[in-house]
Parts: structure tokens; C-alpha cells; sequence
């Protein structure tokens, strides 16, 4: 099982588009790759337009030749819809609530670029952390940690 998590860019008062990534979610691995490779507009643009993902890496397009969900090619970001030819993969309008209590209960953790050109992130099932500066958490090696889920509560979704 992977660690979840949501990519999202604040587009307006309380709108956030988002794509949702299934592995390597942790601040440390999506959350620096986010920092290093996405941090112009132009390129969250880009990473959002690709839909969800199976994982991000620091390259959206692949070179030419072979390149699919079966077969990728190394460093080269992973999507559903490109890559797998699944459908309902776009991003999607979410509202601050729905990102910080998502309804996908496996979501650890929510990044969101906002307009000033900042990561902020938050774990999830720990609402008194609230929304950190990526980057800034990352460099002092102060990361939040997403609460685990208690497998009863699990069961009962």
C-alpha cells in the first residue's frame, strides 16, 4: 500500500484544483520533489493537467520512445490517464474542508501551492498542526506526520 496524498493550487477564495498521488506521499519524497521541480506556476500547471498520478517524479514528459504504466522511463512522472488510459482521472475543485478531511480515508498528506509561489502542506487525522511551509519544515527537518488511521475506523467507511 502506497502513502496517498493530494496535490493542489489554490485558484480562488476557499478553490483548490487537485490531482491525488497513490505513492511515495511523504513530505520527504513528494513534498521535496514538489519543491525542487514544481515551483513556478507554469509547472504546477502542467503536473495538474496530467491528472492523478500513480507517482511524481521530477520530469512530467517523457522522452521519445516507450514510455507507459507498465514501462516507464526513469525519473519520468507516472499518471493514470496518459500513461494507463484511465478515465475520471482529472483534477478536481475541492473545497479547503474536503482537502483536510478527505473522503479517500488513505490520504496522509495534502500539498498546495498557493499564489504567492509557496508549498504549504498538512498531515492529515492531525488538525492542530494545520498548514506548514514545505519548504521551510524540509530544510530545518522539523516535518509533520500524518496521524495513522485506526484500522477500526477503517472498517467502518
Amino acid at each position: 500500500m502506497g502513502t496517498r496524498s493530494y496535490i493542489a493550487k489554490q485558484i480562488g477564495d476557499d478553490r483548490y484544483l487537485t490531482i491525488s498521488c497513490q505513492l511515495d506521499g511523504y513530505p520527504e519524497e513528494v513534498g521535496a520533489t514538489l519543491v525542487k521541480a514544481y515551483s513556478t506556476p507554469e509547472k504546477v500547471d502542467a503536473l495538474l493537467a496530467l491528472g492523478d498520478l500513480y507517482y511524481l517524479c521530477e520530469k512530467l514528459a517523457p522522452d521519445s520512445g516507450h514510455h507507459d504504466f507498465n514501462a516507464p522511463q526513469p525519473g519520468v512522472t507516472v499518471a493514470y490517464q496518459r500513461d494507463d488510459g484511465c478515465s475520471g482521472c482529472e483534477a478536481v475543485v475541492k473545497t479547503f474542508e474536503e482537502l483536510s478531511a478527505p473522503n479517500w480515508p488513505l490520504v496522509e498528506y495534502v500539498y498546495i501551492y498557493h499564489p504567492d509561489g509557496q508549498w504549504c502542506y498538512m498531515p492529515t487525522g492531525n488538525p492542530e498542526v494545520g498548514l506548514r511551509n514545505l519548504k521551510g519544515d524540509l530544510e530545518t527537518g522539523m516535518i509533520q506526520c500524518s496521524k495513522p488511521l485506526d484500522l477500526g475506523e477503517l472498517m467502518d467507511m
